[in-house]
């Protein structure tokens, strides 16, 4: 089974949600309404020999358990405001270095970090669960209509460029590396798309060909891979380590941009609306997800599997 079938299951196995419970289980986060506030909640966790190995410090471990939760809520539309964090380490001085990372993040994404648990455990493992603020509606993964046009924030690739330089012990490829253990959720981004309209959005965490599943479920879409934002640094080194650069960039994962489905118009109100670039990529049709090259079909293009 795969994460996707995994979450499926779980769903079966859930009794009928309250009325607080306005998005359940299925989306980036979960939406709830408590009083006149809409909040959007998720959690992620990270364990070493599965997400990270030794390359990653404690530090890094804790700061991008914090940054991968507020993309969640980025990809909501949503600002982070809360966390509550549970590891467990071999050693406290590892724990220790873990939460300190953690509350780096929570400076950096003005989130209050409210408390946690801490164990004994045979490897770093870290959890976060995050709460978040709506202004506006929610944008789930959902809301992709037949002619919307796809977009993609920032570059992809760099992550899978700068895990591919940690697993090598290569040096000099430092901003690839930073992509990879520190990303950065684009909250401002999200929140314009929510405030204009966006029809679906999610964040890229396991990578497009699979994440853009997701968004359409029920519909299709064209990904012409020759439009994907990647940057020199990104293409240089996937080239010379005998990667395609932009089968890398469509399958890598952990790049945490956000994919946009809107009306090109609206699209093209936020790109001038951020500081962060966006990018057209493709469009969203009746049915089927295809990705081209050079007006081709390319096939075979995946994604992360947790359970891998």
């Amino acid at each position: 089974m795969n994460e996707l079938e995994v979450i499926r299951r779980i769903s079966t196995l859930l009794p009928p949600a309250p009325p607080e419970v306005l998005v359940p289980l299925g989306d980036d986060c979960a939406v709830l309404e408590i009083g006149d506030r809409r909040w959007v909640a998720a959690s992620d966790m990270l364990v070493s020999g599965h997400h990270f190995e030794d390359w990653a410090t404690p530090e890094d471990v804790g700061y991008k358990a914090v940054a991968v939760n507020a993309s969640d809520v980025a990809a909501m539309g949503g600002t982070p405001r809360f966390v509550l964090t549970s590891g467990g380490a071999p050693a406290p001085e590892t724990a220790l270095r873990c939460f300190a990372g953690v509350v780096e993040a929570c400076e950096r994404f003005g989130v209050y970090p409210l408390g946690g648990d801490t164990t004994r455990a045979d490897v770093l493992t870290v959890d976060v669960a995050i709460l978040g603020e709506l202004a506006t509606q929610p944008v789930l993964r959902s809301g992709a209509s037949p002619g919307d046009s796809l977009a993609v924030t920032g570059e992809l690739g760099a992550s899978a460029l700068g895990l591919l330089a940690l697993e090598r012990g290569m040096t000099g490829q430092e901003r690839l590396i930073s992509r990879c253990l520190r990303p950065e959720p684009r909250l401002e981004a999200g929140r314009a798309a929510a405030r204009l309209g966006a029809g679906a959005m999610i964040d890229l965490s396991d990578g497009l060909a699979s994440d853009v599943r997701h968004v359409c479920d029920g519909v299709g879409c064209i990904v012409d891979l020759d439009l994907l934002p990647i940057k020199d640094d990104t293409r240089e080194l996937a080239e010379s380590l005998g990667h395609d650069p932009e089968f890398l960039a469509a399958t890598g994962g952990e790049d945490y941009e956000l994919l946009i489905c809107a009306p090109e118009p609206l699209l093209g109100t936020l790109a001038n609306s951020v500081e962060v670039p966006l990018t057209l990529i493709g469009q969203i049709t009746d049915s089927d997800v295809i990705f081209e090259r050079g007006g081709e079909s390319v096939d075979g293009l995946t994604g992360w599997n947790h359970f891998t």
